[in-house]
């Protein structure tokens, strides 16, 4: 496999001088100031957040002799049995608990979903294996089960011991989390190569399963600031050189796609992800793999707020978890008469 090559060049191979002369002139056409307009939509958040409080982590770069590279990966076959993996979740209503001596506690009500898209050989693409769930989550450790609705809404009494709402929205998108494990599981015991849609998390880090991180939004620098400024030099179809994420991922950034002449540098970048127990060199042929159909998928500019970064069956996805989740209003009209109905029974016992 031929790495480092421009768009459009012939497979020639190009020597370690040449590749950093190209590097370099690259850099330096992008040096002037410029102003980029994120493609997200403003509900979506934006793709480059780096976070004051986050820390920075340094990654060391375990390809070309810990050098930064540019990869243009060869055409590779698309797995014949491939899988998209996502799920979606939806605060519907915050909610407080005041028991009975004035102390007041913070909630939420709130669902989750989740499925994979499945794409086999000479078939077309289908959503599969959905799983949604429906909650009441309040802080303190004290859970409530409220009666279900006249119309079919009903939720899980769940707690947090925390007493912040934030801890209460990181149990519901652990909710979400543990039914894509359960699907990619699955998924994987049938011999499918599943893309997460998001970091790699949980026991996905410590596993030895081919899996693939598609992260679409940069919270903090991983690289040091030489080789993190080169990131965005990168051209449509190339990669990063791989790079160690702590002890149980292997990272690669990638340009997915070409977000208009109007976007920031950042634009179009995402990161992919391996888990370090598949082995380094299997790592790189699964990134560079990755790298070289993932662009296959990326979604057009007239279609998704979101192109090219989020994917076209993510998208279609997406859409259909977010149907099966019902009507937001709706869903807060059903919490709100449930609440009525809760405290009038409460209040006669």
């Amino acid at each position: 496999m031929e790495h480092g090559l421009a768009p459009g060049a012939r497979a020639v191979k190009l020597s370690g001088e040449t590749m950093m002369n190209r590097d370099a002139a690259r850099m330096g056409r992008e040096r002037a100031d410029t102003i980029g307009v994120e493609p997200f939509d403003t509900g979506y958040g934006a793709g480059l957040e780096i976070q004051e409080d986050a820390p920075v982590l340094e990654c060391e770069l375990v390809e070309d002799d810990g050098r930064f590279r540019v990869h243009r990966p060869t055409a590779a076959d698309r797995p014949s049995h491939l899988c998209f993996i996502d799920g979606v979740m939806r605060t519907e209503a915050r909610l407080t608990r005041t028991g009975s001596e004035g102390e007041t506690r913070v909630g939420l009500a709130g669902s989750w979903a989740a499925g994979v898209v499945r794409i086999a050989e000479g078939q077309p693409a289908r959503i599969d294996q959905v799983q949604t769930g429906r909650t009441v989550i309040f802080t303190g450790g004290g859970a409530v089960r409220l009666p279900p609705h006249r119309d079919g809404w009903a939720w899980t009494p769940g707690s947090v011991e925390g007493m912040e709402i934030e801890a209460a929205r990181e149990q519901l998108r652990r909710l979400m989390r543990d039914a894509e494990m359960r699907i990619a599981d699955d998924v994987c015991a049938q011999g499918w190569l599943p893309v997460f849609d998001g970091p790699l998390h949980g026991i996905w880090r410590n596993r030895a399963s081919p899996v693939i991180g598609y992260v679409k939004t940069h919270h903090r620098r991983t690289l040091a600031p030489e080789p993190w400024s080169r990131v965005p030099l990168l051209s449509p179809g190339e990669r990063s050189s791989l790079f160690a994420m702590g002890d149980d991922l292997y990272g690669s950034y990638l340009r997915i796609g070409t977000a208009g002449p109007w976007a920031s540098p950042w634009a179009g970048i995402v990161r992919i992800e391996a888990p370090a127990r598949v082995g380094r060199e299997a790592a790189i042929g699964a990134l560079d793999g990755a790298a070289s159909w993932l662009p296959d998928f990326a979604s057009p500019l007239h279609r998704d707020a979101r192109a090219p970064v989020n994917l076209t069956p993510v998208s279609g996805l997406e859409r259909r978890l977010h149907h099966l989740l019902g009507d937001s209003r709706l869903a807060l009209r059903a919490v709100r008469e449930t609440v009525l109905r809760f405290n009038r029974r409460e209040g006669s016992a």
